[in-house]
């Protein structure tokens, strides 16, 4: 074995020992410290970043599996269905409107939809609690919402609703009320803010009570960050088209941000066991000054030295990142259960208020090997100073009295 790696090793505590067991301890309190610190770092930071993948991934599901991901205005040529990116297409209108019942009242986002073709559009149809997409096909007037919003209206299936549209005039000076007498023919739950605020209505009939002439064709994506570009190639062609990050793109930029920074924040774990790694190999540095002053007699180069310590910092940062990883997969994979354990002991629920029952997780193995090597890319870099500090003792000085 090459001498730097040997003797490194050996310093670190993972290699070969001999002498007594005071001179060849596995790690000292210090190293000790760093490797727990970088360890615990890790396992955050692998935790911290799955359960935001899965917020986002459900917010995504919940959300951007129901809103329509480009909607064009206007004729659409039906080439545009060859187009792979496309997943489905189909007539749609949309307003706002208030719904009422007896007291109660609540503004909605109104989406006159094909039922026959809703399965292939949203998810919705896989969230129905009571009735079905058939139910609104067949109904005449049929209306579907939300069950928190039914709740909230305190409306059954079967009860009529009032729909009220703010229809603008042709010169858009006033606005002219459409009036409707609709029947609750169906609930769903999304367990998201679609829950209190959308109602599903087949699009001839919204349609009818609005007076709309022509209708517009939404399109479902096979991704949905691809809604821009066809947005903009669709518009290419004199059509006005909106998607769904003119809506909801500014809350997932939010979200992406906040995992970012809290990326950078658990970092800090990460960097504060670093400093512990700097300040181990500084006492060593210190305690071996003769060793090393021997080893430079014997002929051993200034980058040889340096390569001991860096060597020792490094396998301590390494240990510590692979105890880490694997704890943190462990836990984020498992990170439902573990929180639905201790709230089973507290005998409250941590999301209580909130869309989730449960703490959602996601592990993406790019995300885990971002993780690991930033880790040791610091962890190589807290061995810089200390590797060099060693390399600059002279021999002679320090052997001058022996």
């Amino acid at each position: 074995m090459n001498l730097s790696a040997f003797v490194g090793f050996r310093y670190s505590g993972f290699g070969i020992s001999s002498g007594s067991p005071a001179d060849n301890r596995f790690l000292s309190f210090i190293s000790l410290v760093s490797l727990f610190g970088m360890m615990l770092g890790v396992m955050a930071l692998i935790v911290v970043v799955s359960v935001m993948n899965g917020f986002d991934s459900e917010l995504k599901r919940r959300i951007l599996g129901v809103v329509p991901h480009v909607v064009v205005s206007g004729h659409i040529d039906p080439a545009v269905n060859d187009d792979q990116r496309i997943v489905a297409s189909a007539p749609f209108i949309a307003r706002s409107g208030l719904l009422l019942d007896g007291n109660s009242s609540q503004i909605v986002a109104l989406h006159g939809i094909d039922s026959s073709r809703e399965h292939e559009m949203s998810i919705v149809p896989d969230h129905m609690i009571q009735g079905s997409m058939q139910d609104l096909g067949d109904a005449p007037h049929g209306v579907v919402i939300g069950r928190p919003l039914a709740y909230r209206l305190g409306a059954m299936v079967g009860d009529m609703l009032t729909l009220v549209i703010p229809e603008p005039s042709g010169d858009g000076n006033h606005f002219t009320p459409k009036i409707a007498r609709l029947r609750l023919v169906g609930t769903f739950e999304l367990d998201s803010e679609l829950d209190y605020r959308l109602a599903l209505l087949n699009y001839s009939e919204l349609q009818r009570i609005v007076a709309a002439p022509l209708l517009d064709t939404r399109l479902r994506l096979g991704n949905v960050f691809d809604a821009p570009a066809i947005s903009r190639a669709l518009a290419h062609g004199g059509n006005k088209t909106r998607n769904w990050t003119q809506q909801y793109g500014d809350f997932f930029e939010t979200v992406r941000m906040e995992k970012i920074m809290m990326f950078v924040l658990l970092s800090l774990i990460v960097a504060i066991a670093a400093f512990n790694i700097i300040s181990s190999l500084s006492m060593m540095v210190k305690d071996k000054q003769k060793d090393i002053a021997v080893l430079r007699t014997f002929g051993l180069s200034p980058a040889g030295v340096m390569l001991i310590f860096m060597i020792q910092g490094t396998v301590i940062g390494a240990v510590g990142i692979l105890a880490g990883t694997l704890a943190g997969l462990a836990l984020a994979h498992n990170i439902t259960e573990v929180v639905g354990f201790f709230e089973e002991l507290s005998g409250s629920k941590m999301l209580a208020g909130t869309y989730f029952d449960s703490v959602p997780t996601d592990v993406r193995y790019s995300d885990v090997l971002i993780i690991i090597v930033v880790a040791f890319l610091i962890s190589i870099l807290a061995t810089l100073y200390p590797a060099w500090q060693a390399a600059s003792l002279r021999p002679a000085e320090i052997l001058r009295y022996e």
